[in-house]
């Protein structure tokens, strides 16, 4: 079929313009499709203002995506909840390593003061027993040749009675010896401290000793058992009293 173009004479009417012409098919039938296809104006007028609204929206340009301002994230906020438990956690676990190591430092301190006064116990009488076994020799081992020195030898390691005594008889004692002509050479078999306070001491000392005399020319052996009193003077020990036992 051939569209063709029918109109109303072609005249023009008094409000204006004769209307286009209403395209129809050979066959006199008009198709209302035609209008729509060829873009004839309708009487809907235009389009509302707010339907004009949502298509500007509808056809806003989005920004590409790579000129997008960066996101920064956020950092990761922890739970304020437990850390006051934590730090209080923390606090006590330090508060006690503190007392422990305070504790520790006390007790090691305690420890080493006792060790040194021990130490210091055991030192001190060692040499009350030092002084009463040099003691013991000196008492025992005299020359006639020189007796003077030997007394004296005494005398610088006593004190108390037994100082003053030998000192009242050293004259005698010593003509005894050069008389006698006597030679003793003593020993230390035995010692030990039977008592100790500090500043007084008692030990007891066996000595071995041999003489030689007038009578015994060849020497003899004998055996003294002393129990020797002991004060400490300015630092020194010093024997106060001898007592010869069985």
């Amino acid at each position: 079929m051939a569209l063709t173009s029918a109109h109303r004479g072609g005249r023009m009417t008094r409000r204006g313009a004769s209307p286009p012409p209403v395209p129809t098919w050979e066959d006199g039938v008009v198709d209302d499709d035609v209008d729509l296809a060829v873009g004839t104006p309708t009487d809907a007028g235009p389009p509302a203002r707010e339907d004009r609204e949502e298509d500007e929206q509808a056809t806003t340009v989005l920004p590409a995506a790579d000129e997008t301002e960066p996101v920064e994230e956020s950092a990761e906020v922890e739970p304020a909840g437990p850390e006051p438990l934590l730090r209080g956690r923390g606090l006590a676990g330090l508060v006690a390593l503190l007392v422990v190591t305070v504790l520790l430092l006390a007790a090691a301190i305690t420890a080493g003061v006792f060790w040194a006064n021990g130490a210091a116990e055991q030192a001190d009488r060692e040499n009350a027993l030092s002084a009463a076994r040099q003691t013991a020799v000196n008492l025992t081992t005299i020359d006639f040749h020189h007796a003077e020195e030997d007394v004296r030898r005494v005398l610088d390691g006593s004190t108390g009675d037994f100082g003053g005594l030998f000192t009242q008889n050293i004259d005698s004692y010593v003509g005894v010896v050069k008389d006698g002509e006597v030679v003793t050479t003593g020993e230390v078999a035995e010692a030990g401290v039977e008592k100790y306070d500090g500043n007084t001491a008692s030990a007891v000392v066996a000595v071995r000793t041999t003489v030689k005399n007038k009578t015994v020319p060849n020497g003899e052996q004998r055996f003294y058992r002393l129990v020797e009193q002991m004060e400490k003077h300015d630092g020194r020990w010093l024997v106060s009293r001898v007592e010869f036992v069985p």
